[in-house]
């Protein structure tokens, strides 16, 4: 009976190592995730700072924002000079109110076709209320946020499209 007693004893404290080396596991897996800013925050931050550069008409800072197959899309002096002539021209915008949705993290993100899949990125719905020469109206966008390196960028969506050259604008008017 001795014996049974020691081993049980035994079994005991191993179970219980063994559970105190699984916590601390977890709880050394868990530490570096506490000290760190929560992603989709800082996803939001670029994309609310990008549309207040929009805001204010700095279209040349929000397109640094941009991802680079984004700046690859509109060159940035035809992204400038185009959102320019749009807003505040044709429509007689000096600036608009801006709605922001919570962002929404996706895997495996198609963000323009033809384009590899992005394996992580937040999903952002934004609407831009204007106020212009032809009355009020709302423009509804879908924009994904990734990581370029350690920086956050933002990407308009373009669902079954192929990346087109859409750079080039219409000289006619």
């Amino acid at each position: 009976m001795l014996r049974r007693r020691n081993r049980n004893a035994l079994l005991k404290k191993i179970g219980f190592i063994t559970i105190i080396v699984l916590l601390l596991w977890l709880i050394a897996r868990t530490i570096p995730y506490l000290f760190q800013a929560d992603t989709s925050d800082e996803a939001a931050a670029v994309a609310e700072e990008f549309y207040k550069y929009e805001q204010t008409g700095d279209f040349g800072s929000s397109w640094e924002l941009f991802h680079p197959l984004m700046k690859e899309r509109f060159p940035k002096s035809a992204y400038v000079q185009n959102r320019a002539h749009i807003f505040m021209q044709h429509f007689g915008v000096e600036t608009f109110e801006l709605e922001m949705e919570k962002p929404e993290r996706e895997f495996d993100v198609t963000v323009i076709d033809g384009v590899k899949p992005f394996s992580e990125a937040y999903r952002i719905r934004v609407t831009q209320k204007y106020s212009g020469t032809f009355g009020q109206f709302d423009i509804v966008q879908t924009c994904y946020l990734v990581e370029d390196g350690d920086e956050w960028t933002l990407l308009w969506y373009y669902p079954n499209q192929k990346n087109e050259d859409t750079s080039q604008v219409d000289k006619s008017d």
